[in-house]
């Protein structure tokens, strides 16, 4: 998927503005990671020789990329991929062969530039992601209008469950409810919001924020933060609201 991909998008900015395409050196087949690496992490105990698992350690997804100057550089160009690629914080990296896996990278160790000494040649770098998972573009649903009562579907398609970001404007004072009835050990309730009030929750940072001030839900709420697990997943939402929900799928 990267080494076949003429172009790249990383930090809001494509690599068309650029005199540039990524690049393979040497012939026959491309060799590339579909997974990031992982270890067994296990403890060893005197006069057993079998260890005892304790989980999976995955590392940060890493690889190198090498794109070519199509066109002679100079100064002023060389200056303006620096500060392009050499930032200090992870960024949204993604290849033309599939614009629907991003990574978030950062460039990591020395931007290496291989040239012929008449301003030809190419650049080598190595990235560095956020963590051992891939991401989906940001998926937003629509707006549900919950008069009492409703269902809404949202199918992971995924390789991980993926947790949401709901955004809710409740109609009335009272409760909200969300029962998965894919899954029925998992309900999130929390009470006593009030006409109009706004909430957004995280489900992944369990944060709940709301509009109205010197208010709080934490001890309103069941703590019970919804997961979208990988497939289907049938919603029961009781309460009178509007309500959508952000997310990403995660890939290995």
């Amino acid at each position: 998927m990267i080494r076949e991909s003429l172009y790249f998008s990383f930090a809001g900015r494509k690599s068309t503005e650029f005199p540039i395409v990524n690049v393979s050196l040497g012939s026959g087949m491309f060799e590339e990671s579909l997974t990031s690496s992982k270890s067994i992490v296990e403890t060893s105990v005197a006069g057993n020789n079998v260890p005892y698992f304790q989980r999976i350690k995955r590392e940060p997804i890493t690889f190198s990329l090498r794109f070519a100057f199509t066109e002679p550089w100079n100064d002023e160009m060389i200056d303006e991929v620096i500060r392009w690629l050499d930032v200090d914080y992870y960024e949204p990296l993604f290849f033309s062969s599939n614009i629907d896996r991003i990574y978030y990278g950062m460039i990591v160790d020395s931007i290496e530039q291989i040239h012929n000494g008449l301003s030809e040649g190419y650049v080598n770098l190595n990235v560095r992601c956020n963590g051992a998972y891939k991401y989906s573009p940001e998926i937003t649903s629509p707006i549900y209008e919950i008069d009492n009562e409703d269902l809404i579907e949202i199918v992971n398609t995924g390789h991980l469950p993926t947790s949401p970001l709901i955004f809710i404007q409740k109609i009335g004072d009272g409760s909200l409810t969300i029962e998965n009835l894919s899954s029925t050990d998992e309900v999130f309730f929390i009470k006593d919001l009030k006409d109009n009030e706004q909430l957004t929750i995280d489900c992944e940072s369990r944060r709940i924020e709301t509009n109205l001030e010197n208010v709080n839900h934490y001890d309103d709420f069941n703590d019970n933060y919804i997961e979208l697990s990988v497939g289907y997943n049938e919603y029961r939402i009781i309460g009178d609201c509007r309500i959508k929900f952000e997310y990403q799928f995660l890939y290995k």
